[in-house]
Order: C-alpha cells, then structure tokens, then sequence
C-alpha cells in the first residue's frame, strides 16, 4: 500500500465529518492527489494555505473556523511537547524515496554523523552504508527539528562532522561545533555548510553584544498553537529587562518577518 492509500485509511478510521488537510510547502504537489483520493471515499477535505514551518505550527485554528472536525498534519511527527488544540490533531509523517548513490570524498574527516529530518528517514542506512564502503566511519544519529538537535549534540564526542540529509539550509544551520556537511538527494551533491554556521553564529553573537547597549526592547512571540508556552519565558524575559531599567514590551505575530516588524517603535 502507498503513503497516499496508508493516509486514506487512517483517515477513515477517525469518522471525521470535514477534515482540513495541512502539508509543508515541499509536500503541497501532493495535495491534489490526496484530496482525490479521499473524495472517492466520500471524505469531505479543505486544504489549509498557509505556511506550515514544522510539527509545532498547527492549522487548528483554521479548522475549526471552516467546521473540520480533525486536523490532519502531513509530513511531521507528532511534536515532542504536547499542548491543547482546538480540534483532533492526526499526524501522518511523509516519507520521501529517493536512492542514495553519492561519491563522498567531498567530506574531508573520517567519523561522519547522520542527521535528517523525517521526510529522509528512509536515507540513513543507505548513506552509512556507503559511506563505510568508502571509508569512512558514519554514525546514526536521527531525526532533527529547527528547534530541537538533541540527536545531533549527543553524537558530539562520536564523530568529527555532521552530514545532514535533506533539501534546505534551515537545519543544519542550527548544527555547531563540529563541520557541517549537506546531502542534497534531489540534487545528488554534497555541500559544505560549515562556513555558512560559522558566519551566522558571528551574526548571533554580534546582535547579543548589541543589544547590551539597547535602552528598550521588543520581545517577539509566535501566536502559532505549538509555540504558545514561549509567552511564559516572554514574560519572563521582560520582567528581567524592567528590573534592570529597561523599557520593553511583548509583541505577538502569527508569523514574524521584517516587513511587518516596520514601523515598529519603542
């Protein structure tokens, strides 16, 4: 059975009257595709639109204003922190099957770290095959988030660089401390990133020294479902900053861009 039939059915197992249907932007070809196939079981399905960034951001709001009585999230797993939602949440993590056929002698060190994200799960073993047979010593480390690299950080004494597996930079951006590789299946090459984590966190630390000398701060916080526990240490955050003599305020927005921060002033 194919992910798309797999997803069929475990929809069919929740009785839902309207489900809403919510893919990350790499997956949205993959849409009309899984409506049709519930049409024809008489599923009733609204598609949800807007930017979907990980496991956290939930269209649950949306669904329950276009009367869906479960939310299905395609292409995450289940988020590592629970929260309420405004409707049933299915999580059907979405695979993706690309062969890995890749010389790696573009990766200098010897003991390489395996890190991706879920849709690449299916790729580890493969690589470590490889890259055993062509030398190196490779070590399963798993899945990462945007926000979460435990699986990446426990490798840390293992290995003398990380390869990432997956399309993108926003993850291994947020490996450090080891080289950075990435392995880009679709377009079958390997990149070296480390010169790109280096440079953002120089940027990170830059905008840390800077803001020593603010006299008044923004604090910006997600209004997305999966992220609403972060007003607490927003809250927190602010308390500390007042009580130093500074002046601050918490700003919410659904999603955070430099465009609608202009205008902004405190």
């Amino acid at each position: 059975m194919d992910q798309i039939s797999q997803l069929v059915e475990e929809a069919k197992k929740k009785n839902a009257g309207r489900i809403m249907l919510q893919l990350p932007a790499g997956l949205k070809m993959k849409a009309a595709e899984i409506v049709g196939a519930m049409r024809q079981e008489k599923i009733d399905v609204v598609i949800a639109n807007n930017p979907c960034y990980g496991a956290c951001d939930l269209a649950d709001k949306e669904a329950k204003q276009m009367n869906c009585d479960l939310l299905i999230h395609v292409g995450h797993n289940k988020f590592y922190v629970d929260f309420p939602t405004e409707v049933p949440v299915m999580y059907f993590p979405y695979f993706m099957d690309i062969p890995v056929n890749i010389d790696f002698s573009a990766i200098k060190e010897q003991r390489i770290g395996l890190i991706t994200n879920i849709q690449h799960m299916k790729a580890l073993a493969e690589a470590k095959k490889q890259l055993e047979a062509q030398g190196k010593a490779a070590v399963l480390g798993g899945q990462v988030l945007g926000c979460w690299y435990v699986n990446a950080e426990k490798l840390s004494d293992e290995v003398d660089a990380y390869l990432f597996i997956g399309s993108g930079k926003f993850h291994p951006l947020g490996m450090s401390g080891k080289h950075v590789y990435t392995l880009d299946l679709e377009r079958n090459e390997i990149e070296d990133m480390t010169n790109e984590v280096k440079k953002m966190e120089k940027l990170r630390y830059g905008r840390i020294m800077k803001a020593k000398d603010a006299q008044s701060f923004v604090i910006l916080v997600t209004s997305k479902t999966g992220q609403h526990q972060l007003l607490g240490n927003a809250e927190e955050i602010k308390n500390k900053l007042e009580a130093n003599g500074k002046k601050a305020f918490i700003l919410s927005m659904d999603e955070i861009t430099n465009e609608r921060l202009m205008g902004i002033r405190c």
